[in-house]
């Protein structure tokens, strides 16, 4: 607010409505102080000028330590600018009451007195309209974050059904599905069941900013259920969570993307399996971990987005970000767990597939 453009301007108007004020409430007849008026009138612009310029030095320092807390920033912007405006007013009341009424600075008290209170009041009124200001600031910057994260969610969401919808993902399954109707009903029952509860829940997903963990889970076994039938023991898949995590929650869909970004990035096959371990060691995190054995991805079907719009969303919550760790033989992603409340126990069961 102390930076805008013609300031100025509305230095000398604040000065001029602050002496106006004075006058009508006959501050000079009550306290007649020796000062002539066109001295004082000049001391209030230049007083203004000072205690608004001071603040905005002072305002661009505050700024530049990029305090985030927002009533810390608000408590040393006041702070200092009573510390300013204390100063600017002894110095200047100083001055002219030196040079109009006396060498004596017993004969200054009334006259400072008066000017303080005047020169606080003009500090108050500026730090209120600066907090207002900060505050719409404060708005605007948080509206951006929350279209931001909604862009970024929906981005997620949409790579998400994509990979899924995709006439690749569609070709493979339905192949799958028709090579298993005439050898085995039952299996081609359950695959279908299976194929239905992925859509349904990528589907639903964007309706939530996060979920439980138990139904992230839930959903990745009937989707790990689809791959390991079309892959069969060419990918091996391990699942240890502890139940005490289950009431944890997470991103949607997040760690669907990070095994569909290991199904893409590495090359499946019965002689050279893919390994994909999901499991949390620590019960504040879950880790989705492979094997690497990369294959050439093209640009076009690689968007790049998958890690990012996850660590973005994570950020937005609040959270820590993902943690990316990459050896010459595996690769893992660990993403947090979001805790709404204490879990009343903690073991640890083991689920293979």
């Amino acid at each position: 607010m102390f930076s805008i453009r013609n300031r100025f301007v509305y230095m000398i108007l604040l000065g001029l409505y602050s002496f106006l004020n004075t006058v009508l409430v006959e501050a000079f007849d009550h306290y007649p102080i020796g000062t002539p008026k066109s001295v004082i009138l000049a001391l209030f612009i230049l007083v203004v000028i000072g205690i608004w310029e001071g603040n905005r030095v002072w305002d661009n320092y505050i700024s530049g330590k990029n305090i985030k807390i927002f009533w810390k920033r608000i408590a040393y912007n006041f702070t200092g600018s009573i510390l300013i405006t204390l100063f600017i007013t002894l110095m200047l009341g100083g001055i002219v009451c030196y040079l109009t009424i006396s060498s004596r600075m017993q004969d200054w008290v009334l006259s400072l007195k008066l000017f303080l209170m005047v020169c606080f009041r003009i500090n108050l009124f500026l730090n209120t309209i600066h907090i207002i200001y900060l505050y719409h600031l404060q708005l605007e910057h948080s509206y951006k974050e929350v279209e931001n994260y909604k862009k970024i969610s929906t981005q997620a969401q949409l790579q998400s059904l994509k990979n899924q919808v995709n006439p690749h993902f569609l070709f493979n399954n339905l192949s799958v599905l028709s090579a298993l109707i005439p050898t085995d009903a039952n299996a081609s029952v359950e695959f279908v069941r299976q194929f239905s509860r992925v859509y349904r829940y990528l589907l639903k997903s964007h309706e939530k900013e996060i979920i439980e963990l138990s139904e992230e889970i839930n959903f990745i076994e009937s989707y790990l259920y689809l791959l390991k039938t079309r892959f069969q023991t060419g990918l091996v898949i391990n699942i240890q969570i502890a139940p005490s995590c289950l009431s944890a929650y997470i991103v949607p869909v997040s760690l669907q993307m990070l095994v569909e970004n290991a199904i893409k990035h590495n090359v499946i096959a019965k002689s050279k399996p893919l390994h994909i371990d999901i499991f949390s060691v620590d019960g504040a995190s879950v880790t989705v971990k492979n094997n690497l054995q990369r294959k050439i991805v093209d640009e076009e079907e690689s968007t790049k987005l998958g890690l990012s719009n996850i660590s973005k969303r994570y950020e937005f919550l609040g959270q820590k970000g993902i943690l990316i760790a990459e050896t010459n033989e595996q690769f893992s992603v660990t993403i947090p767990l979001i805790r709404l409340k204490e879990p009343a126990f903690s073991s640890e069961i083991e689920r293979a597939d």
